[in-house]
Order: C-alpha cells, then structure tokens, then sequence
C-alpha cells in the first residue's frame, strides 16, 4: 500500500471518515456531555489530566455475529473486511480502502467502514489525527478517545462533536482495531439533533465486522 493512502489511514483515518462528518440504547450520548478539547490532545498523553469519558466505551462480545436480518445487509472492504449497513443504505468509495453508505431518507446520516495499512502507534496516530482535523473543521471538540478492546484487538473508540457552517453541530464517532497489520473501522455520523439511534448502529456495525 502506498504512503499517501497510509497517511489516509492515519490522519484521514480521522479525517477521512471524520468528517467530512462529523460524533447512548445502553450507550446513548446527551448532548449536554462533557466534552474535552483537542487543544488539550498530546499524541504521549491521550487522556489530559481530568479528562473523563462521557460515557461507557463500547464493549464488543467476541461471540460469532449473528447473521445480517432483514433491517441490514452485508457490505465487504479490502483486506477481507466485513460488516453490516441498514437496509438500502448504498454504499460507495470515498477514499482507498473505505466506504460511505448515507441514509436515503435524509443525506445527514450516514456511515464509513473500511481497511487500511496500520502505521505507529494506535492511539498516538488518531491524536495526531484529531490534531490534523481540528485545523479544516469549526469548533472540533472531543467527547472521547478512549482504548477498548474488539474481540481482543487492540481498539479505540474516538468520538467528536465540530460546527458546520450550513448544518450546525455534527456529531461522529468511530471505533479502529488492528489485526495482522491492518486497521479495521467502522464510523457513524449525524447532526447532533439526530444523534440519538446512531450509537447503537455503531455497536451493531462493531458486533457483526470481521475480522
């Protein structure tokens, strides 16, 4: 895999599935949660002193996943890369190795899943990443960036709120894991008002990938 599309990885990791969007159910996040700012983000101290999640991270059971129901289906990316989209969310490429598949009812939500080349340090690349961000979007501020655990992979669970000049607040989170040298996500991202049902499709996302 090339350079650039590792950068993409890495920063547009972020990027890329950052927003161009923009992040509870057991893990429902209100919007009145603390946030922390990236002003704050040291790629050696991901946690600033007094930061807090706003919330549980994600906890992914390593059972076998149930298959797709008739409310989802199945879509694939490189490197053998599974998961599962609502129903009659068309996917399309957006970026080496990644997908968008935006709501037909309402262009604002939408969801990215993809594969890359892992690169660095896990947590250290996605502050770097975050650092990167908040330099093209308004306001980026960071509800959570929190290390966990995908069926016993290395993950982390990255979430962010940043103000569109046309949308208002968008809200994103992504989870990354990396297995056998390559980083694996999945990505949600809505208006914040409508933030409500997209934590518990990320967990399902999360649930049903491989590998």
């Amino acid at each position: 895999m090339s350079a650039s599309n590792t950068r993409f990885a890495a920063v547009a990791g972020a990027a890329n599935f950052l927003l161009c969007a923009a992040a509870g159910t057991a893990l429902l996040i209100v919007n009145g949660s603390k946030v922390q700012t990236v002003q704050s983000v040291s790629a050696m101290d991901p946690d600033p002193p007094g930061y807090q999640s706003s919330a549980p991270a994600i906890g992914i059971p390593p059972s076998t996943p149930t298959p797709a129901g008739q409310d989802y289906e199945t879509v694939t990316a490189p490197d053998g890369f599974s998961t599962v989209v609502p129903r009659g969310w068309a996917s399309e490429p957006k970026n080496p190795g990644s997908y968008q598949a935006t709501d037909p009812r309402d262009g604002s939500n939408y969801v990215r899943y993809g594969a890359t080349e892992a690169r660095g340090d896990l947590i250290g690349t996605h502050a770097a990443a975050e650092r990167d961000t908040a330099t093209r979007l308004t306001g980026l501020r960071r509800v959570r960036m929190d290390p966990i655990d995908v069926r016993g992979r290395e993950a982390v669970d990255w979430e962010f709120t940043w103000e569109s000049s046309t949308q208002g607040t968008r809200h994103v989170r992504a989870v990354y894991w990396r297995t056998g040298g390559v980083e694996y996500f999945v990505y949600v991202s809505a208006l914040d008002s409508g933030w409500q049902p997209m934590p518990e499709l990320l967990n399902t996302m999360v649930e049903r990938s491989r590998p």
